[in-house]
């Protein structure tokens, strides 16, 4: 008796869930970035968190500080680690705003420095 066919059906098998598992990442990719795309800007004016956080769309509007070693004139979404990087025209995810979008050259009042 041959076990050839089983292990060619194994071989297969396999070859389809390593292939699955490799392509969920990528799917993942695609579908947050057709998320994020859709997300709404963050309204500094009448969001009660951007308001907490003095957001401003742009940074040189805003009341900052130096802070960490990091001169204020420096200080804007796009160097700060809650910000998740452009989705579209400049605005993009932040961690401290869930589900809307902020300038990359704005600032709150949470401003940390991106490490690396």
């Amino acid at each position: 008796m041959s076990h050839e066919p089983m292990n060619k059906s194994r071989r297969q098998m396999m070859k389809l869930m390593v292939g699955s598992l490799a392509a969920v990442p990528v799917l993942n990719l695609v579908g947050m970035n057709t998320a994020r795309a859709g997300m709404p800007h963050l309204d500094e004016a009448t969001d009660p968190a951007a308001q907490a956080l003095q957001y401003k769309h742009d940074a040189t509007q805003a009341n900052r500080t130096d802070k960490g070693g990091v001169k204020a004139a420096d200080q804007f979404c796009h160097n700060c680690q809650f910000y998740q990087g452009d989705t579209e025209g400049g605005w993009g995810p932040c961690l401290l705003f869930p589900g809307k979008l902020v300038n990359k050259d704005g600032w709150c009042a949470s401003w940390t420095l991106k490490q690396g």
